[in-house]
């Protein structure tokens, strides 16, 4: 008996079984077909419902979507729902996340969409406002999906702008150098020590060279 009482992350499945059958021999633990097959369902409808109230009982929505690649190189495509409340409470709610097994058109991003409207009872609204990025496909997708207004996404557009910013010729020319630099220091853990002790010769603070990304403006 002392043996079964371990822990229960060290207790296997049949010790486990054991265990709760000396406590309470009349309790059954439920299966894991159970929790897929009744308990999940149940509590997605639950959810769903009170999400569907939320939906009918806000005057304005707009939706946001971005299509993602997962680990297992699978595509998806998620739309997210935004309404505010009458206490003027913003409220987000992810609706959908559906495999993308076509490709990226925006023909296909459309059906995805009015999918997605008619799914939630959207459809009564009058104009649900899309926010996406700048992808051409997304401007088809939304104007296919008779969605209005799109509005582009600004974190997106600053993006683009500070990367054409970025490869001007003179900016780019500075930041190949910089960049050299830096692999060279990345590269070598006698110059990283050596560079330590200077900045602590200098009474500088201790810090490393980073490397920008090509994706992120911001580290450049």
């Amino acid at each position: 008996m002392a043996k079964d009482l371990r822990p229960f992350s060290v207790v296997d499945n049949s010790g486990f079984r054991r265990l709760v059958n000396t406590l309470e021999p009349k309790y059954a633990i439920p299966s894991r077909p159970y929790f897929s097959r009744t308990v999940l369902p149940a509590l997605y409808q639950e959810t769903k419902a009170k999400v569907t109230q939320s939906l009918k009982e806000a005057e304005c929505i707009s939706i946001t979507t971005d299509g993602w690649t997962s680990r297992a190189t699978q595509s998806y495509i998620t739309v997210t729902a935004h309404v505010m409340t009458s206490e003027w409470e913003i409220k987000s709610f992810v609706l959908q996340t559906r495999p993308l097994f076509t490709s990226h058109t925006g023909l296909n991003i459309a059906e995805v969409l009015k999918s997605a409207v008619l799914e939630w009872g959207l459809d009564n609204n009058q104009g649900i406002a899309v926010v996406t990025d700048n992808a051409r496909n997304m401007d088809v997708a939304v104007r296919e999906a008779g969605l209005s207004p799109h509005i582009k996404c600004f974190a997106h557009t600053l993006n683009l702008a500070s990367k054409a910013g970025l490869n001007v010729n003179r900016a780019s020319r500075l930041l190949g150098r910089v960049r050299r630099v830096a692999a060279f220091f990345h590269r070598s853990s006698t110059a990283t020590a050596v560079l330590a002790t200077k900045q602590g010769m200098l009474n500088l603070p201790a810090h490393k060279l980073i490397m920008d990304v090509v994706t992120r403006w911001n580290s450049s």
